[in-house]
């Protein structure tokens, strides 16, 4: 192992420490967005210098054990299903890669270039993804320190008028949070999708409402389709309520949410709910991926660099 590996699985051990030891100063979007671009460099100066491939596929191999490791702990047994699926996702992955290390050699100049540039992506996303889990992780188990706030709880799909599972755990959320903050307000955010009865925040409302909560103290955004509505809808009506906001969500949900409320302006901090373990996997790499497509400039800069290093290198 180079001093460039020992560096970076240091550095990478520190932030979670850091994470672990200080939650309520580091949970923040703003250090995932620092993380990935740190990969991003990581990513290309190992390029640059030649650094094997499969020598950085090992390191990220270590990652992710580190990673669930700081996480889960004692709870493996608890998680094991998940953290099963998870290493398959990341196997995966890994495979993608190799295969394009393979079959580069074999083909002209001109032609590797999407390979080297699916391999340089592939890259930032798999050592990503690790900090990704531990982050969602936090946010699970982390609940935010201040002392008044205006809760945020986005909806999910609904089959009937009544909330889902995966709906409950969020407002169940809200109403624990709600209460050790004395949060004198909470905005339900959900439109009515076609195929669903009312709409998300009048199931929510009314369940809200069931559990005791005033509706003098819930106020409904009704119009949003999606998550990056959901924020832009209730922006106005956060600003009509006390600071910090808090987003509620389901946790693999959290940092995309925080990301589409950054990039809107919005300034929030983030509690996650709980959700079932069987679709746990499945959500978290479909919202992994959905959180990086949030960073279309940084992943264009990043792109348009590899493709010149390709070319410089032949």
């Amino acid at each position: 192992m180079t001093l460039f590996h020992l560096v970076f699985i240091s550095s990478y051990i520190i932030i979670l420490l850091l994470l672990k030891i200080k939650p309520h100063l580091f949970l923040r979007i703003s250090t995932f967005t620092v993380v990935l671009c740190g990969h991003m460099l990581y990513a290309t100066i190992g390029y640059v210098n030649g650094t094997p491939r499969l020598s950085l596929l090992s390191i990220c191999i270590i990652m992710i054990f580190i990673a669930l490791c700081f996480a889960i702990g004692r709870d493996f047994k608890r998680y094991q299903g998940v953290v099963v699926r998870i290493l398959g996702y990341h196997s995966a992955i890994i495979a993608l890669i190799i295969g394009s290390l393979l079959v580069t050699p074999l083909l002209p100049m001109i032609f590797t270039l999407p390979f080297q540039l699916l391999i340089q992506l592939a890259l930032v996303f798999i050592t990503t993804w690790p900090f990704y889990l531990y982050m969602t992780y936090a946010f699970l188990h982390t609940r935010p320190t201040a002392t008044h706030a205006t809760i945020i709880v986005l909806g999910a799909g609904i089959y009937s008028e009544n909330v889902t599972p995966m709906l409950q755990a969020r407002l169940d959320r809200a109403i624990t949070l709600s209460q050790s903050l004395k949060s004198d307000h909470i905005i339900v955010s959900g439109g009515q999708g076609p195929d669903e009865p009312i709409s998300e925040a009048l199931a929510m409302q009314r369940y809200l409402i069931q559990q005791g909560m005033p509706s003098t103290e819930i106020t409904m955004e009704d119009r949003s389709t999606n998550t990056r509505e959901n924020l832009f809808y209730s922006k106005p009506l956060l600003t009509q309520h006390e600071k910090p906001y808090i987003i509620v969500t389901s946790a693999f949900h959290l940092l995309r949410a925080l990301r589409i409320a950054q990039r809107q302006k919005i300034h929030a901090l983030g509690y996650g709910a709980p959700t079932p373990h069987q679709w746990v996997a499945r959500e978290l790499i479909r919202d992994f991926s959905g959180l990086l497509f949030q960073y279309p400039l940084l992943w264009g800069i990043y792109a348009v660099l590899q493709l010149i290093i390709s070319v410089i290198h032949g």
